[in-house]
């Protein structure tokens, strides 16, 4: 009989993170594609390399494709992380094109944490999701910026204009909501709520909160 080997079954999430189970069953999270961020950093270093051409200025063409191709490095290799979610512990690597590359050790997870940091002026938030282990390490695992009246998106983990340049997710409810307990959950943006909800059942571990009352605003339009 023909092999009837299948590829695991791929679930999108609402904060276009991807996760599947590996062949051991534990659960693999993806982040979203850089794609978009990769674009817009780029499609307009392009443009002002063939300018910078026109007018002969060949050092300047030289510098803005060098600043481009770190920029997109950069954003690719932050493309490129996956989460491995077994009971009680999570692993973080990077992977190519399903490739596992770079793995780092296991941890102990002991919560997820799911912190707010509120910007100066009321102009909006960031709720962040991490995952705690057994000493004072951190994983971040994702990150959504809400800008108040506007909208809300991934941290694609650039600054400037890059700083909006992640895919909109669903607007958090209360962007402004300053609680660090329960209340904060339907606060945020469902992407990041679905999100701590999966962590915190695959690892098996308690949901604490967090909130900042001073935060930085990214830079952005």
């Amino acid at each position: 009989m023909g092999d009837q080997s299948q590829e695991p079954a791929t679930t999108w999430l609402l904060s276009l993170y991807r996760t599947q189970r590996d062949a051991n069953g534990r659960l693999v999270i993806s982040v979203a594609s850089p794609l978009g961020p990769i674009l817009g950093c780029a499609v307009p270093a392009a443009f002002g390399a063939l300018v910078t051409l026109m007018f002969r200025a060949a050092g300047a063409s030289a510098l803005l494709v060098l600043f481009a191709v770190l920029v997109v490095g950069v954003l690719a290799y932050n493309g490129s992380r996956i989460w491995i979610c077994g009971p009680g512990t999570i692993q973080a690597a990077h992977a190519f094109w399903g490739a596992r590359l770079r793995s780092s050790g296991t941890h102990t997870a002991r919560s997820v944490v799911l912190r707010r940091e509120l910007w100066r002026a009321d102009a909006g938030s960031t709720d962040t999701v991490y995952v705690a282990d057994d000493s004072s390490h951190r994983l971040k695992v994702l990150s959504v910026h809400n800008w108040v009246g506007h909208e809300s998106r991934v941290a694609s983990g650039g600054m400037g204009s890059l700083a909006r340049s992640g895919p909109v997710v669903v607007s958090a409810a209360s962007p402004l909501r300053p609680w660090a307990n329960e209340t904060l959950m339907p606060a945020v943006s469902e992407a990041v709520s679905e999100l701590a909800g999966i962590l915190q059942l695959e690892l098996a571990v308690p949901l604490v909160y967090e909130c900042e009352q001073i935060g930085a605003k990214p830079r952005g339009r």
